[in-house]
């Protein structure tokens, strides 16, 4: 009788649980390849026309989170109303400062989206294969909101873990294969599965690429998954999860082979923000674990107290598991340090140290003239003129005015600069001959790098001839720190450099969902070169709160990063120097553990949906099981 109670109350768990439960286990599995078209021809940085392109690992996950976060929200409005019916609080468990930072996040979303120039990327997706529309971005808060209050008791809290250790187990046996060269997504099958709604036969990997993605879009974002998710997994090893012992052992092997396979899945993405977000989340864990080994609280009640010999035998055997942690750990690193993996991590964050290009910009004056600076802050002025009759003559001088030597080579139309401040560029004088039309132009060379740019007389004017076949003037480009560092971190130095100053800009509402490769002076064609050697258009900042506050504005910044610090706070507190752990407080610091180590990976990485859908309805778990925690202490 009781067997059958018990069944039926773990039923209705499962279905009051439904919309967590698939955001967390079904969506990020989905895999399915739309056909659409890109066209941003208007501006200077893109083709003259439209790019037919697909997506297979976006898309369909956003209809799933609209779906659900709509289907969520329906479940809480009934909830709710329910509750005012009987006299009672609305959100009566929850916190006020939760519920302000969420509608303070979600209200900016929907004003930046009806504020937009852009309202077709802020509403439909698309663009350059971004897909985090408004309606998706409403869902992730929904989602989070729905986790938050469903998850209201500890078995609840176990059920939505077992239920994601399933997909996790799925994720991190494709990792393997995907490891060792057998990727499940290149199946035929499987492919003809991805590819049904689509006029494609199949899809590719990029050659040089890692193929560990996992169903992820790029090897990039599977280091940021696994931040978020190895925690939860190594803490579902030490869960109690069923009470049948043969079960419970099977459920911590089973653990066990998860973290297994996420590891390995983890080396062969060769993600550096992965390695170096986990490495901070065991950092953390140590450190609250040790606090509650050296410093433990003694429980408030006599009731709750054990014998001191007890405490001193758990303690003792705490102290033993807390070093032998520490020195496999240790073991590890050392051994680890060692391996190409970590030396590559290390190599992309130190690569772009030392920048060797020498021009850093090219501004077209109002007196058409061109301003070039140079890496170290010189600046000289090229005055290129082209007569009536169509002759060809250029001139330079410097900062101070005086004129400078330009020298024709031994190769005609090939101009040198004795002077050894410039000797380092070339002038390539020549005609060009663009859709059947012929201009006068030359080319700047940064010769040690190989690198060039063409102008050509245009309309009266001098413009640069952008690698996409169109003219345009050069201006100057703000930008913020990383000076000598844009190559550091695979060209972020970069690309943070330029959006730190868009700042200013957008701190009321953003430029609009998806509109991030607008916002970004993917114009300027000479910083683009210089640290890739070729024009490469920008379409994220990689990094989540630069991406949140120039699409959506600085406030809901602010309120995203409020809600991951004020449950931050709030799971430090509880796990500060707590001596004895239950299976909720295993859960909760997992969770914990989980959300940091996801928030580092952040400060590299920009948001995608199969990430985000993740991160937000476990930071909703996370602040439910904090409220079941705290609840359960003052029993």
């Amino acid at each position: 009788m009781k067997t059958i109670q018990k069944e039926d109350t773990t039923k209705k768990d499962i279905q009051a649980l439904l919309p967590v439960l698939i955001a967390l286990c079904l969506i990020p599995l989905v895999i399915l390849t739309k056909d659409y078209q890109t066209e941003f021809s208007k501006f200077p940085w893109f083709n003259n026309t439209e790019l037919n392109q697909i997506d297979s690992f976006e898309y369909a996950k956003g209809v799933l989170v609209i779906i659900m976060g709509a289907i969520a929200a329906a479940v809480i409005g009934f909830s709710e109303y329910s509750k005012m019916q009987k006299k009672k609080q609305l959100f009566e468990n929850a916190d006020l400062k939760v519920i302000i930072l969420l509608a303070v996040y979600l209200i900016m979303v929907i004003i930046s989206s009806l504020f937009s120039q852009y309202t077709n990327l802020a509403f439909h997706g698309g663009g350059y294969g971004q897909w985090q529309t408004m309606w998706v971005l409403l869902g992730y808060g929904i989602l989070f909101m729905y986790a938050y209050l469903f998850i209201n008791s500890e078995k609840r809290g176990l059920l939505t873990i077992k239920f994601l250790m399933v997909t996790t187990g799925i994720l991190a046996l494709m990792g393997i294969l995907q490891t060792t060269g057998h990727n499940p997504l290149s199946w035929k099958w499987v492919q003809n599965i991805i590819t049904s709604q689509s006029n494609v036969e199949g899809i590719d990997f990029k050659e040089g690429v890692s193929n560990v993605i996992l169903s992820f879009n790029n090897p990039n974002y599977v280091g940021p998954y696994i931040a978020l998710i190895l925690p939860v997994s190594a803490a579902f090893i030490f869960l109690r999860a069923s009470e049948d012992k043969s079960k419970a052992i099977a459920a911590k092997i089973a653990g066990g082979l998860i973290v297994i396979g996420l590891i390995i899945s983890l080396i062969g993405s060769s993600s550096s923000a992965g390695f170096i977000s986990v490495l901070a989340g065991a950092v953390l864990a140590l450190i609250l674990i040790f606090s509650g080994i050296f410093w433990g609280r003694r429980p408030e009640t006599e009731g709750q107290a054990n014998s001191e010999e007890q405490s001193h035998k758990k303690s003792k055997k705490g102290l033993i598991i807390g070093l032998c942690t520490v020195a496999v750990l240790i073991t590890a690193g050392i051994f680890s340090f060692r391996s190409s993996y970590v030396q590559n991590t290390i190599n992309k964050l130190l690569e772009g140290g030392n920048d060797t290009r020498n021009v850093a910009s090219i501004v077209n004056t109002k007196a058409d003239e061109l301003e070039i600076t140079l890496r170290n802050d010189t600046r000289f002025t090229l005055v290129p003129k082209v007569d009536a009759n169509g002759q060809f003559t250029i001139t330079a001088y410097d900062d101070s005015k005086k004129p400078l030597s330009i020298q024709q080579t031994g190769e005609q139309r090939i101009y040198t600069f004795p002077d050894p401040r410039f000797s380092m560029l070339t002038l390539n004088v020549n005609n060009f001959t663009i859709e059947n039309q012929t201009y006068s132009g030359f080319k700047i060379n940064d010769a040690p790098n190989s690198i060039s740019w063409t102008f050509v007389f245009k309309d009266g004017k001098w413009k640069y001839y952008t690698p996409f076949g169109k003219f345009t003037r050069l201006h100057k480009v703000e930008s913020f720190g990383f000076k000598n560092h844009q190559n550091i971190a695979n060209r972020r130095g970069f690309i943070w450099s330029r959006t730190i100053p868009l700042m200013k800009d957008y701190w009321f509402t953003g430029i609009g969902p998806n509109a991030f490769i607008i916002a970004f002076p993917n114009d300027d064609f000479v910083g683009s070169k210089r640290v890739g050697d070729t024009t490469t258009l920008v379409d994220k900042p990689h990094n989540t709160f630069l991406q949140i506050y120039i699409q959506t504005g600085g406030l809901s910044a602010l309120a995203y990063g409020g809600l991951w610090v004020l449950y931050m706070i709030s799971g430090i507190r509880i796990f500060w120097r707590r001596k004895q752990y239950r299976n909720i407080d295993i859960i909760g610091l997992g969770l914990l553990v989980g959300i940091f180590s996801f928030a580092v990976s952040g400060i590299t990485n920009d948001t995608i949906i199969g990430t985000q859908v993740i991160y937000w309805t476990l930071l909703g778990a996370g602040y439910a099981v904090n409220r079941i925690i705290r609840s359960e202490d003052r029993q």
